[in-house]
Formats: C-alpha cells, structure tokens, sequence
C-alpha cells in the first residue's frame, strides 16, 4: 500500500505540471504571435516539447501502478525507470539544439513590436517552470521516483533556456543582441552534463544496479547486531521504480526450531525496512552454521577470573563473568558486578538485561525461572546447564563439550 499511495502522489504531480505546461505553451505561443516574437513563439514550442516530457513520466507512474500480471510478477514498477531514460535523453538533445543556438548566434528580437509583453511574458514563464521544477523534485524525492525527479531536472534546464529567451529579448530592446550567444553555450554544456548523469543513472537502475553504498553498509551493520544470527553471507538490492526488492542470506545457528527461524526472517526484513522505507519485498534465505566464536555469560560468587565460584541462582549472583570463546579456546574474560542481587523482585529479569546488553550469546547457569527463561530464548541467547559436579567456571569449561542445553524453564 505504501507504494500504492506513493505512485497516486506521483501521477497527480506529474498531471498537474503536465496542464500548466500546456497552459504556459498557450500562452507563450499567443504572445509570440501577437508581438511578433519569434523567439517567444520558439521556446512555446520547446515548451510544447516538454509537455510530451511530462506525459511521458504521467504515462510511466500510471503504467508502475498496475498490478502484476501473469507476465510480470515483479508488477509495472520498472516502466518508471524507462521513462526516466527517455526523459534523459530529451535533455539531452535540448542541450545540443541549444548549443547549436548559441554557435549560430540566431538574432530575431528585432522583428518584435511588443517587447514589453513579450518581456512580461518570458519573465513569467521562468517564475512557474522553475516552481514546476521545485515541485517535481520535493514530490520525486518524497516518494523516490527517479522518473519525477529527472523531469524535475528537465524543467530545471528548461529555467535556463527561458532565460536565454528573456536576455534575447533585453539585448533586443538596449540594442546589445551579442549577449545571447555565449549564454546559451555555457546554459547548453550544464544541461548536457545533467541530461548524460541522469541517463546513466535511469540505465544503471534498469540493470538492477544498486548505486547507494552506504546505505546499504548501514543496512548490514543492522543485520548483523541482530540476536541469534552468526553472520551475514550476502545482501542483494535492486530498485524497480518506487520500490526496492532484495534478497538476503544470513547464517544461524543449526539447531534453531522453525518458530525462532520465522522470527529471525522478520527482524531482518525489519532492519533492512529500517534503511529502506519503500521496501517492497525481500527473500531472506537462512543457513545453518556452526559458531566459531561464543560469549559465555557465567552467574559467578567473586572476582577470580576462571577460579570463579558458579552461583546456583542467575539473580542472585553478585557478579557475572563474560567469556570471550574462539574455536573452543578462552580470548579475554571480564567480570561484571551485578547491581541488582539485592532487589526482592524481578532480578532474573535484570540479570537477563545485563546479559543482553553485554552481547553474550551462550549462558551457563544451574536453574533458570520462566520469565528470564522466555526472555533469553527470544533473544537468541543459548541456555546451557552448569553440570553439579562442577564448581568453578574453569570446571564447567572443561566440560563444555557436553553441557546439557535448558530447553525449559526449571524453577
């Protein structure tokens, strides 16, 4: 619905340019022929030209709104990208014709008996394509229409040719007609310069390009800090018009059940919808995998590092020690006062709070109550239980390998 409500926005502000196009075309040609401007009545046409511009973007948005087809099940979205090129390449020979005006140095306000008008006029036609221009853009950049916003490009360059018009017409009337000439050359090089960026942009799209990199570098940091997911393999993205499709592979761990899988798929596709707001799909493929590195939270009695005494309770314990584990291997370690031992409720909660915020994914621990239970388990964090024999951490690393997994809760 998002995109829905995107593309009707973005066929009423192409609609509404495309009739005061034809309203300035009208007038611009009218005074032309009155005053004998045949300048004015040139850039009417141009403006007639750009009306079919317009449409064209009114066109794509209409066709990007059907829905898919048996043919195109990735539905319209792309006839978007199609027009923008096609709108590229009208600025473009805009630039040309007006870089062949500008070497010709075509001189006709002489012929004017109404310069004033004709000034008027021309005046008044930069004041509303630039307006056009401005509109286009806020509307295109609102709802990321790559079409809208190079038609806002179009009428932007389109400011700079009714310029050119208005200085022929002031040359004309302070007798200073060399004036034109290497305006319109500089005018016409920016919008060639425009005219090629746009096109290759349009093009780029259209072969599923994905031009934002640090978009999608944030997207993958959000991947990655998501509870019980080992890692990121792939992220794929792709623009279709308004909206973006992508493809994500990411690696958990094998024994995940099929409920925690569904969860773990949509908080991907949330923290890529995060970056992303006109997101229109994404497959998120899910591989097993073995972790290689752990972080084992222990429920410890003081402060002696892997000679630590194990708690028997997970809220109780004064201090919890944090085990950095690579390939079965002890990295760093560090111990954690536990400020909430003390308080008559809910300890295993903030136990739980504690263990979450310092990123530990393994805990091992000899009881755990329902509500820390729950907790743990929707935040990916693995339960293991601390065998009796065991009474320091060291002990229990040493039978790591054969730890018992608490797959429910047991106080």
């Amino acid at each position: 619905m998002f995109a829905q409500d995107n593309l009707k926005l973005g066929i009423k502000a192409s609609r509404n340019a495309t009739l005061a196009l034809l309203f300035l075309a009208f007038l611009k040609g009218a005074v032309g022929i009155y005053s004998g401007s045949t300048v004015l009545l040139a850039d009417a046409v141009h403006t007639s030209l750009d009306i079919f511009a317009s449409l064209a973007v009114w066109v794509g948005l209409k066709i990007s709104l059907k829905n898919s087809g048996q043919h195109f099940p990735y539905g319209y979205y792309k006839a978007e990208n199609i027009v923008a090129l096609f709108v590229s390449i009208l600025i473009l020979f805009s630039g040309i014709e007006l870089l062949k005006e500008g070497f010709t140095g075509v001189n006709t306000a002489s012929q004017t008996e109404f310069q004033g008008l004709a000034l008027v006029t021309a005046a008044f036609s930069v004041l509303v394509i630039y307006g056009l221009s401005i509109y286009k853009r806020n509307i295109g950049t609102k709802i990321h229409s790559q079409a809208l916003i190079t038609d806002a490009k179009h009428s932007y360059t389109d400011v700079f040719s009714s310029l050119v018009v208005v200085v022929a017409i002031l040359g004309s009337m302070l007798g200073i007609s060399e004036l034109e000439g290497l305006g319109v050359i500089v005018i016409s090089l920016l919008i060639f310069k425009m005219g090629v960026e746009s096109a290759r942009d349009a093009v780029l799209t259209l072969m599923d390009a994905w031009l934002d990199e640090e978009e999608s570098e944030r997207i993958k940091r959000n991947i990655c800090s998501i509870p019980g997911l080992i890692g990121l393999e792939d992220l794929k993205l792709r623009k279709s018009g308004l909206v973006v499709f992508g493809e994500a592979t990411v690696e958990i761990e094998d024994e995940t059940d099929l409920k925690r899988v569904e969860l773990l798929s949509e908080d991907v596709k949330t923290a890529v919808k995060k970056e992303v707001e006109n997101l229109e799909h994404i497959v998120v493929n899910i591989k097993p995998a073995q972790r290689k590195n752990l972080r084992l939270a222990f429920p410890v009695f003081g402060k002696d590092g892997l000679q630590s005494k194990l708690s028997e309770h997970l809220g109780k314990a004064p201090y919890f020690l944090f085990i950095e584990l690579e390939e079965g291997r002890v990295k760093n370690w560090k111990i954690l006062e536990n400020l909430f031992s003390n308080y008559e409720k809910k300890r295993g909660i903030k136990a739980v709070d504690l263990i979450i915020r310092e990123k530990a994914n393994v805990l091992v621990v000899r009881t755990v109550a329902e509500g820390p239970y729950y907790m743990l388990r929707a935040n990916f964090i693995k339960i293991l239980r601390i065998p009796d024999e065991a009474g320091t951490v060291r002990d229990a690393l040493d039978r790591f390998q054969d730890l018992e997994e608490i797959t429910t809760p047991m106080e």
